[in-house]
């Protein structure tokens, strides 16, 4: 089987590789409402003329968190943050990054990187640091809470790109259910978890996106977005990486 080095393609379930993005069923993102979303154009190196996409969080000013996919076999990264307008974002570029060391490209576990800015953001009201869960927080989120994403690009399959930044929502599933819709994933759900809604989801290249939700009265980064089914299809769940089970590698890459 041939895999794209952007999203890779486990037997005939997730999303084939693209250079777009979009969020299905979503709708525009009030200014000033993710100022931590990151937009991604990514490379395999600087000289590349070939743009994959991708998202991420800020989690400080020079450190981008975002799925292994985003990361393994590049090489180089273009990283958007600060507007909800994609054609007035900032910009920092930076061949720097770190992904987990025990990502597997197969089923797609341990899903997660980090992208090292080497000119860091200045912070303001659109550019902000998304706080993370707690190590202890390993079974954030729980079912049924509902949690928020974000996506610059298109918003149906065949485009156009939005000029505005996209959200929806998503609610946490069981672990049945999860297995359910992806039964290889089943040994590796305390990684991981799924999220659903009848009307809205992400697909395509905006995996890394981050799901938003409430942890202890604070808006903090639950999870990341995996993979999809192959069809986008919002009445199936779609796949985060668990950002808690991840804290203590996060915080040995970046120190934060």
């Amino acid at each position: 089987m041939m895999y794209s080095p952007l999203l890779l393609l486990v037997g005939i379930l997730y999303v084939q590789a693209n250079p777009t993005t979009f969020v299905i069923g979503g709708q525009n993102a009030p200014p000033g409402s993710a100022p931590y979303h990151a937009h991604l154009n990514i490379r395999i190196n600087a000289q590349a003329q070939e743009t994959r996409v991708g998202s991420g969080c800020l989690i400080s000013m020079n450190h981008v968190l975002t799925t292994a996919q985003n990361v393994r076999n590049f090489g180089h990264w273009n990283v958007g943050v600060g507007n909800v307008n994609r054609n007035q974002l900032q910009w920092s570029q930076t061949t720097q990054s770190v992904a987990h060391q025990q990502f597997d490209p197969n089923t797609l576990n341990n899903n997660i990187a980090i992208i090292v800015l080497t000119q860091p953001f200045n912070p303001s009201a659109n550019i902000q640091a998304i706080p993370l869960p707690l190590a202890t927080d390993n079974q954030i989120p729980w079912p049924n809470e509902e949690g928020r994403f974000n996506g610059f690009g298109f918003t149906g399959p065949t485009g156009p790109f939005s000029e505005q930044l996209m959200m929806g929502f998503k609610r946490v599933t069981t672990d049945p259910i999860c297995s359910q819709a992806y039964p290889h994933m089943t040994p590796f759900l305390a990684n991981n978890f799924c999220a659903l809604d009848n009307q809205q989801t992400f697909c395509g290249g905006d995996q890394g996106t981050g799901l938003v939700g409430m942890v202890r009265f604070q808006t903090t980064l639950v999870g990341l977005a995996s993979f999809t089914n192959q069809q986008c299809q919002a009445n199936i769940p779609g796949m985060f990486v668990r950002v808690a089970t991840y804290r203590n590698w996060i915080q040995q890459q970046s120190g934060i």
